[in-house]
């Protein structure tokens, strides 16, 4: 007991007075002593962060955090409702030359060989590069293609001709040699289109999506030529 008692006594006695005098302090005195003393036995690299050090915070103390807001990147493009909204959807129905769409087809030929990378001719219908040839053929772009409709379920637009100036999900809208804008529904429609001396053919219920969406999309079975 004797040993134990001793221990306490000693645990409590004050430090010697040239260590730390017995003082009464408040607060402000005893963090200014206390730095003072830091400052004083600490090495010179330590003592740059010793107002930082004096920042205590607990574990079980109660904090407030406050979450970043993240800045939401600004998109570089129209969505589709904007552009509907603005009319950009919308081509006007008059002021059309057909003559003035030169350009366009020729552009459009040129990304067309690029594309399928015809360096002679296309691959016959029994060769081994025949599906991947059409697979292309049906995720290429068509605006600025000169194309006909050689099968309808609406008669009046058999025989139609025109460079394609816009393609939505289920529509063609062309110029016709006669510079007039019409409108074709892709799924009753049976369309061809010519590449030097290649005929393509194209059912227009296989293609009925978004150009966009076309690119990615991979077909689900079997093709029936038919409308």
């Amino acid at each position: 007991m004797s040993s134990l008692t001793d221990i306490k006594s000693l645990l409590g006695t004050n430090l010697p007075n040239n260590i730390l005098p017995v003082r009464k302090y408040n607060h402000e005195q005893s963090t200014n002593y206390l730095k003072y003393v830091l400052k004083k036995n600490l090495p010179k690299s330590d003592n740059k962060n010793l107002t930082n050090d004096f920042h205590w915070q607990f574990l079980l103390d109660r904090h407030s955090f406050q979450k970043k807001k993240r800045l939401q990147k600004k998109k570089s493009f129209l969505s589709r409702k904007q552009r509907s909204e603005l009319n950009l959807l919308k081509l006007p129905k008059t002021g059309w030359s057909y003559s003035s769409l030169q350009a366009i087809r020729s552009a459009w030929k040129d990304y067309m060989k690029e594309n399928l990378n015809l360096l002679t001719a296309a691959p016959d219908c029994a060769e081994q590069d025949w599906n991947s040839f059409s697979t292309i053929v049906g995720k290429s772009e068509l605006v600025g293609a000169e194309m006909s409709v050689i099968k309808s379920k609406v008669p009046s637009l058999v025989g139609m001709k025109g460079t394609v100036v816009l393609e939505s999900k289920m529509t063609f809208q062309i110029v016709t040699e006669s510079s007039k804008l019409k409108t074709i529904v892709k799924d009753s429609s049976v369309f061809c289109f010519y590449l030097d001396n290649m005929k393509f053919t194209v059912y227009g219920k296989y293609i009925a999506t978004r150009p966009s969406e076309r690119s990615v999309k991979k077909n689900k079975g079997p093709m029936v030529p038919e409308i």
